[in-house]
């Protein structure tokens, strides 16, 4: 009688394994100067208004909260010279920092695509 080996029946994968991401600006900064990962933050905030903890964002969120509360702001000399209530003011500030953080991210991918690029291809001209 013989004792033959375990068959292992190999199965080749159907997609190629993924490659490894390029790091952001804030990933090669943080390695650079030796910090440590991000803590991870708990879902739950205090809030002062309604002495509660509520969610950090989402439904019924901190931020959700303050905008149902502050229901007087003062009127300034940007919001008459830009003719806009003070509410809508604030709403477009909101939107132009979004708009600002977008920007951002998309020249943050472009950079992590420039970098992973081969040497002398058109794709790696930088573009902003």
């Amino acid at each position: 009688m013989v004792t033959l080996p375990k068959s292992e029946v190999v199965v080749p994968r159907q997609k190629p394994a993924p490659k490894e991401k390029p790091m952001t600006k804030w990933e090669k900064f943080r390695i650079e100067k030796g910090m440590g990962a991000k803590e991870k933050r708990s879902r739950m905030v205090y809030d002062p208004v309604t002495k509660d903890w509520v969610p950090r964002f989402g439904a019924g969120s901190v931020k959700k909260i303050a905008d149902r509360y502050n229901w007087v702001m003062e009127e300034k000399a940007v919001h008459r010279e830009a003719g806009v209530t003070p509410f809508e003011y604030a709403k477009n500030e909101k939107k132009i920092v979004m708009e600002k953080q977008n920007l951002r991210e998309l020249k943050n991918k472009l950079n992590a695509h420039d970098e992973t690029a081969p040497k002398g291809s058109k794709t790696n001209d930088k573009i902003l």
